[in-house]
């Protein structure tokens, strides 16, 4: 199942400061890729179209978005998404989750109905809304949030109709944010080990 196509667009969002991380983390190496490049490849074969998001393009030739707003948020490289997609629903994740794998995504997708805004997954009670599958209807939700001066992408939750859906026990290791340099040793200390 996971090798099959996912009928839509991922995007990687890479545009965030990392000022816990101390360093850019969408160019974090983990053997010879950032963390970033590992997301391409690992979503290339699945979905129907794959790029990355952020301020300034790093990643040589691969397919980038520049973000479409100055602010400093993943609202804002979600809005970039939602705007270039012309596909109803947008894959959405952020580079310091260089864990998910696309087994987790499918099992995500399985999720999706019209009659909702995310499709949104949670381990031990976190919702993880920057590995999520986005509805263009949420895009106008999004948009006012910004221009009312609202980064918050978790403050919007409780005005989309979302669908949380609980992690499975298998999947739930997957979600290791790397924020700070513990997190991404033991990242590389995960994926070293498959």
């Amino acid at each position: 199942m996971s090798d099959s196509q996912i009928s839509t667009n991922a995007y990687i969002l890479a545009g965030g400061e990392g000022r816990r991380f101390k360093s850019d983390k969408s160019l974090a190496k983990i053997g010879k890729k950032s963390m970033t490049e590992i997301l391409f490849d690992r979503f290339n074969p699945v979905f129907e179209q794959v790029l990355i998001v952020g301020k300034e393009n790093k990643f040589g030739d691969l397919p980038f978005l520049h973000d479409k707003f100055k602010i400093q948020c993943p609202l804002n490289g979600i809005v970039t998404a939602l705007q270039h997609s012309e596909e109803k629903w947008s894959f959405i994740i952020a580079c310091d989750l260089p864990l998910i794998q696309t087994e987790m995504i499918h099992f995500l997708y399985q999720n999706v109905t019209e009659k909702n805004h995310a499709i949104l997954p949670t381990t031990d009670g976190k919702i993880h809304g920057t590995c999520a599958f986005y509805n263009s209807s949420a895009l106008p939700i999004f948009l006012d949030s910004l221009k009312a001066g609202n980064y918050s992408l978790y403050k919007n939750f409780p005005v989309l109709k979302s669908k949380i859906v609980e992690m499975p026990e298998k999947y739930q290791s997957q979600f290791l944010n790397v924020n700070r340099c513990e997190d991404f040793i033991e990242a590389k200390k995960r994926i070293a080990k498959n």
